[in-house]
């Protein structure tokens, strides 16, 4: 596999580290012009830094002078087989329990001191939905090693052993990981309020351009992206593709196509994954509209 390093929106460097793991260095000197925003936002991160550490979670960021860092997850196999369509399924941000594991929805709930964990009910939607099943036998368990399950399907997504009509990758549309349980600085809506509104929209433009080289290089002219999470949609969609609504994605009415100049990859809004219980109906009527539409001429 070849490692690279690509800047985006002279802020955000991407530098691959292992499969599946890339250090992202953010330019705070570039994303702040007054010292005393920098200030501002040194402060904010330290209040940031120390929830996680008090609450005893993985670090994954770090701050050296100007220089922000943090790892966070990408998956996105290069090996092609028969299958002629891609499906990204794409996130708003990592939790950081999964980068630490270098898989995404690696578990839920608590990992014991052995390493053990629930196994994450994203799958298990996904396998009723006739989207993705694994070969490996014991999704679901209570009582399996986070790091060998972890190490199986991402071998699976990478060599495309899995069942599926798709050939699949997963990504987040912001990179930096928050917990998505902390009320304080969980979620994207956490780092709104870590970065402050205009540079996150300034993060979120090289964001936007790091994906659309992703869903170039990934996806078929036909392919499709599902998006989990509000901003994961909004800042892709097509400027004629209906706006996010939470009860219109719950009811699988967001429907349309990505904004990338000459892009056919069509855009799907779903609820969050935390919602996703219970929806795998809806994910299995928008595979079938992407089976039915790929059997229509370009």
């Amino acid at each position: 596999m070849t490692f690279m390093c690509m800047t985006f929106n002279e802020t955000l460097t991407f530098e691959d580290v292992e499969p599946g793991i890339q250090k992202v260095a953010v330019d705070i000197g570039r994303l702040y012009e007054a010292d005393s925003e920098k200030k501002l936002f040194q402060a904010r991160f330290d209040q940031f830094l120390a929830k996680a550490k008090k609450d005893g979670e993985g670090i994954v960021w770090w701050k050296k002078g100007n220089i922000l860092t943090y790892l966070t997850e990408v998956l996105i196999p290069k090996k092609i087989d028969s299958r002629q369509l891609s499906l990204l399924l794409l996130f708003g941000n990592p939790a950081p329990h999964s980068v630490l594991s270098k898989m995404f929805f690696s578990y839920e709930g608590e990992m014991s001191p052995e390493g053990r964990g629930q196994d994450h009910r994203f799958w298990g939607v996904l396998e009723e939905a006739r989207i993705l099943k694994f070969r490996e036998k014991n999704s679901g368990s209570h009582n399996l090693n986070v790091q060998s399950r972890s190490e199986s399907r991402k071998r699976e997504l990478y060599d495309l052993t899995y069942s599926s009509s798709f050939r699949i990758g997963l990504a987040t549309f912001f990179s930096m990981p928050t917990y998505a349980s902390d009320k304080e600085w969980g979620g994207v809506q956490g780092l709104r309020r870590l970065f402050g509104e205009k540079a996150i929209r300034r993060i979120a433009k090289g964001e936007e351009e790091r994906l659309g080289r992703i869903a170039m290089d990934f996806l078929s002219p036909k392919g499709s992206i599902f998006a989990f999470q509000k901003d994961a949609y909004s800042e892709i969609k097509s400027a004629d593709t209906i706006v996010y609504n939470q009860d219109m994605a719950k009811k699988g009415e967001l429907i349309g196509y990505c904004r990338w100049e000459k892009s056919q990859v069509r855009l799907f809004g779903l609820p969050s994954t935390r919602l996703i219980q219970g929806y795998s109906g809806l994910l299995r009527s928008f595979k079938d509209i992407i089976l039915k539409e790929s059997k229509s001429p370009l």
